[in-house]
């Protein structure tokens, strides 16, 4: 029982991180020129994207199923990250903006220290790392708040 429980903590901490729980819409390609309200709008529309996706993982009550959904939602997440990557934002916003990114990319390294833990049945490990994780999204939710992109949980 216990076990199960610590399971489903670890993929609801990995769940969180690969969707990054970014809501919101609107969307087109990055330019030069674009101003915050449009980059915005922009990096929303890639998240609300991914968050749906994301919203189809099923749950998990033992590690190897941790570690099955969160191999999903680590892919999920890095190509979401790449998206964003992908975008330019303006002058303003690009520390800040990467700032962010940096945070959502040592998520994704502690998510997959966690499935590797998963996969090993270190359920101790996995424990660990989902705290670590669920403090990282604390700490990524900070800085998504001024692109308007919250965690839905932290």
């Amino acid at each position: 029982m216990l076990r199960a429980a610590r399971s489903s903590a670890a993929l609801a901490a990995v769940l969180l991180l690969a969707g990054g729980c970014f809501g919101g819409s609107g969307g087109g390609s990055s330019s030069a020129g674009v101003s915050h309200a449009r980059f915005v709008a922009q990096a929303r529309a890639i998240c609300a994207t991914y968050q749906k996706r994301i919203a189809l993982l099923k749950g998990a009550t033992t590690l190897p199923q941790v570690a099955q959904q969160g191999r999903r939602a680590i892919a999920l997440e890095a190509a979401e990250l790449k998206a964003l990557r992908a975008l330019t934002p303006p002058e303003a916003d690009r520390a800040a903006f990467g700032h962010l990114l940096d945070s959502l990319q040592t998520g994704i390294a502690t998510a997959q220290d966690l499935v590797a833990a998963a996969d090993s049945g270190n359920t101790a490990k996995v424990a660990s790392d989902a705290a670590t994780l669920r403090a990282q999204l604390a700490a990524t939710n900070r800085l998504a708040a001024p692109f308007h992109l919250a965690l839905c949980s932290s």
